[in-house]
């Protein structure tokens, strides 16, 4: 027989807010979280327990008799636990963050060492998806995309801007005819597979027949690159150790700068803001060499 789960001390201290003030509203304001957050901790304890732990009252929410009983076994439970713990917290908590995979192998994780060494007490924890989370439901407190900075309900603060760069290994770059895809693969990505046709439109043409490699992802197609597998488009941000290795050259003289960027986003009442701050604060700081504004003749629509 499976023994049922101890509720979570952030759903129960959810359910004691809302007895409290009887609006989720207030509720999950009093406790930093947005408010579909606080409902969907309560609901994920209703579901675990098995009862209804909450009703309408009016324009209020009650407990119901289960709801009740809950609280006062629990009694002052939470507030011995807070109390305990809060001379631990201070400067010191982790910071969950999700991105792309390119994003974080590329340009944040090779940048860490700077932050852990500022900040020896945060944890950033990363999760990395091409799905945009839901940061006022998931377990996540910040993110980092690629956009126009327009997302209802979050925070954005913006980074730099994307660039697009052709780049091919030494061996390949000294093969190349004068136009990009003549007789060598150029290599894209699905998750990204307009970019080529952006780079097209700016009257940077190449041959109607063109021999294409596709990868999953960006940094797949960085490193068929390296591997002398053909031409990558690639983000400036992403190609700067590599290029100054020799592993790649780039084939233009400038990058294409597009209309969107990467950002960095949150709930404006996420979990541990004032860590999180720190951590908006140090990669605006790390992102500041990649401002360059550079000429674009980038066509919209």
């Amino acid at each position: 027989m499976t023994s049922p789960a101890i509720p979570s001390a952030r759903a129960l201290a959810a359910l004691s807010s809302l007895s409290s003030v009887g609006s989720l509203a207030q509720a999950a304001d009093q406790l930093g979280v947005t408010r579909s957050a606080l409902s969907h901790r309560i609901a994920e304890l209703e579901k675990s327990l098995g009862v209804a732990l909450v009703r309408k009252a009016g324009r209020k929410l009650v407990l119901t008799e289960d709801g009740e009983r809950l609280l006062a076994t629990v009694g002052d439970a939470l507030e011995r636990i807070e109390a305990a713990v809060k001379p631990f917290k201070r400067d010191r908590g982790q910071i969950r963050l999700s991105t792309v995979t390119t994003f974080a192998s590329h340009w944040l994780i090779p940048r860490l060492a700077e932050f852990q060494a500022r900040h020896p007490r945060i944890e950033v924890a990363i999760s990395t998806t091409t799905r945009a989370v839901d940061l006022g439901r998931e377990d996540i407190d910040c993110a980092i995309r690629h956009g126009r900075g327009a997302w209802k309900g979050l925070t954005a603060t913006p980074l730099f801007k994307e660039t697009l760069m052709p780049v091919a290994a030494p061996s390949v770059a000294a093969r190349l005819r004068p136009r990009l895809g003549h007789g060598m693969a150029l290599i894209r990505a699905r998750s990204r597979f307009m970019d080529w046709a952006r780079w097209q439109k700016t009257e940077r043409a190449f041959p109607a027949k063109v021999r294409w490699l596709t990868v999953e992802t960006r940094a797949q197609a960085l490193d068929a690159a390296i591997a002398g597998a053909g031409i990558a488009l690639m983000d400036m941000a992403y190609i700067g150790p590599h290029v100054s290795a020799g592993r790649v050259r780039m084939l233009a003289e400038r990058p294409l700068q597009l209309s969107t960027g990467y950002y960095f986003v949150h709930t404006p009442r996420a979990r541990n803001l004032p860590l999180l701050m720190l951590f908006r604060d140090w990669v605006v700081e790390a992102a500041q060499p990649f401002r360059k504004e550079w000429p674009t003749n980038e066509r919209q629509g």
